[in-house]
């Protein structure tokens, strides 16, 4: 359940207005799509587009900032 979460969490932050790089940009929403699509597969998703989840939630989730 958590990777699931953690994928709709993810999506979440792609749509939103926040201040991307524009290659981010042009990719963000799409992506979002795609891991609310890919978010019901939970650990039988790939490990690297759970790595990429993980890796855009790093910053979000860090308590120390």
């Amino acid at each position: 359940m958590r990777i699931t979460n953690d994928f709709l969490q993810a999506a979440g932050l792609l749509e939103a207005d926040l201040i991307w790089s524009q290659d981010m940009e042009a990719i963000r929403r799409d992506l979002a799509t795609y891991l609310r699509a890919k978010a019901g597969l939970s650990s039988a998703n790939h490990p690297s587009l759970i790595s990429l989840v993980q890796h855009l939630l790093a910053e979000e989730n860090d308590l120390t900032v």
